[in-house]
């Protein structure tokens, strides 16, 4: 019986992995051109670039409308200077008599809204789009980071590559691992026993045990196991599956004599890159972390305090395969550090935190067998600890220096300043007390604003966005203005000439009189 054996064993400190949050198809061609390019700020900047090549034309459109609306407004401008002298005291009055003259002009507020309007529907639902793709990402970096801790400690168990091993039922399709268990099988369950491991070299043990509190309903019951190992005395993981769990589920526990034993057989001394022995401040060897490990669990006065000292020991080759995951794959661009937090000071690459991570993501997740749970059940603070333990710098460290919020800001003033110099002609008509002009300049205000508020609640990826998003504004709109600033005023030069060089009927042929007109004559 195996009973014995499980003494001196304890949970290993794995990590939940394969969860995600959903993306809808939009989501999903965010994270085609994201993750396409490769490096995540220059992602989003092609993002952008392709959003504005959306609605680019929408914008032109908009803009060509308005200088033809600003000419008919020109035109105009005798009767609408008549109008508002005469109802300078009566605001409904001067809107509906001026309404009636738009209408006799041809002049259509609405024919340059509606390519504005659609213009920013596109944008809100590529904001949203984005918005779900900014969560999967961050969501998903700690989910890598957590396969990777996981292939760490994998590693110590029943194979060398780091994968998790699987046990199936016979009913269960599987090229390399099948087992075929209970009556009629190919194994026959019995108490002690063994099953024969092939080519694998792994020991598949069966033994029953008494369920403690942690199997639930089952409490006190006698459950049969299959305990699978690996006889190489450097292997201190194993795990176990119930053979009464109708998901045959595995549990992962590490054997502290056997991580012991494997402990003592490493180098005593720490080691730099070149293989050279690290020294400290005083020119002494630094020991081992397998070293100062060693020494905890000798110290520990019982066998929790055994078993706490070698959980520390696999949280620590989880923790820092975790790292080394993170620094090689981090998402930074230029000064942030981690694009999925604001450029701020106050924010930190890495949560702090469980609670800090959690209050990033506002969704449930979907499970790798398709449930959802909420974030909090999945990651629990002990386990986001786990994760984060080789990562203190970075709960410490600024994420960024507000420069991307002041740029934001800076470039949505100075897309409104454009905005309003191009429309002043036609604002100050719109209304008896040129309250167009004080939209636009109210505007000036809430917009910088709206974008501030965005750059503290939201991403620095979001940011980058509305940066990139506020200086194609700029370029287009001045460009525009360039362009159809030329075209526009050829045209009214064409017409003024057209009118003042006018003949009249009778002035045809170089002067001569028609036979027609001589006739009248």
């Amino acid at each position: 019986m195996l009973q014995s054996a499980l003494l001196g064993v304890f949970r290993a400190p794995l990590l939940e992995e394969g969860y995600a949050i959903g993306l809808n198809w939009l989501g999903k061609i965010v994270m085609w051109i994201v993750e396409g390019i490769g490096i995540v700020g220059l992602g989003i900047i092609v993002f952008t670039l392709v959003l504005k090549a959306i609605t680019l034309p929408f914008d032109i459109y908009q803009r060509v409308k308005m200088r033809k609306q600003t000419l008919i407004m020109r035109e105009m401008k005798p009767e609408l200077d008549k109008l508002q002298k005469q109802y300078a005291n009566d605001k409904t009055m001067y809107n509906q008599k001026m309404m009636e003259l738009y209408k006799k002009n041809g002049y259509s507020m609405l024919g340059a809204c509606l390519p504005m309007i659609l213009s920013l529907v596109i944008l809100i639902v590529a904001f949203q789009a984005f918005r779900l793709y900014s969560d999967y990402a961050n969501l998903k970096m700690y989910v890598d980071m957590s396969a990777a801790y996981n292939a760490a400690v994998y590693k110590n168990g029943v194979k060398d590559d780091g994968v998790r091993y699987r046990l199936h039922r016979d009913d269960v399709e599987d090229d390399e691992y099948t087992i075929t268990l209970g009556e009629g099988g190919a194994i026959t369950w019995e108490e002690g026993g063994t099953i024969p491991s092939g080519k694998d070299n792994i020991l598949y043990e069966m033994y029953s045990e008494t369920a403690g509190e942690e199997e639930g309903e089952n409490a006190g019951e006698v459950l049969r196991y299959i305990r699978v190992s690996s006889p190489d005395p450097d292997k201190y993981l194993f795990y176990r599956y119930s053979l009464d769990d109708e998901e045959m589920k595995a549990r992962y526990y590490a054997d502290s004599a056997k991580l012991k034993a494997y402990l003592e057989t490493q180098p005593a001394e720490k080691k730099d890159k070149e293989g050279n022995t690290v020294l400290d401040k005083d020119g002494n060897p630094v020991p081992s972390d397998e070293a100062t490990f060693l020494a905890a669990i000798n110290a520990a006065e019982d066998e929790d305090g055994r078993e706490k000292a070698c959980s520390d020991y696999i949280v620590k080759v989880g923790g820092t395969a975790a790292a080394d995951w993170y620094h090689e794959n981090d998402a930074h661009f230029l000064w942030v550090k981690n694009v999925w937090y604001p450029d701020v000071s106050y924010n930190h690459p890495i949560p702090s935190t469980q609670a800090d991570f959690i209050k990033q993501f506002n969704r449930t997740v979907t499970l790798e067998n398709g449930k959802k749970s909420t974030l909090a059940a999945v990651v629990s603070d002990t386990q986001y600890n786990n994760l984060t333990s080789e990562l203190s710098s970075e709960k410490k460290a600024a994420n960024g220096y507000f420069i991307l919020i002041i740029l934001s800001i800076g470039l949505m003033v100075g897309s409104q300043l454009i905005t309003m110099k191009s429309q002043k002609e036609s604002d100050k008509y719109q209304t008896v007390d040129g309250q167009g002009a004080k939209t636009q300049k109210v505007m000036l205000v809430m917009m910088p604003l709206i974008y501030a508020i965005f750059a503290f609640m939201y991403s620095a990826a979001f940011t980058i966005y509305m940066t990139m998003s506020s200086l194609l504004s700029i370029i287009v709109t001045l460009l525009c203005n360039l362009i159809l600033g030329k075209v526009f005023k050829n045209k009214e030069e064409k017409e003024i000439k057209e009118q003042y060089s006018r003949k009249l009927p009778w002035q045809n042929n170089n002067g001569k009189k028609t036979k027609k007109s001589k006739g009248k004559k």
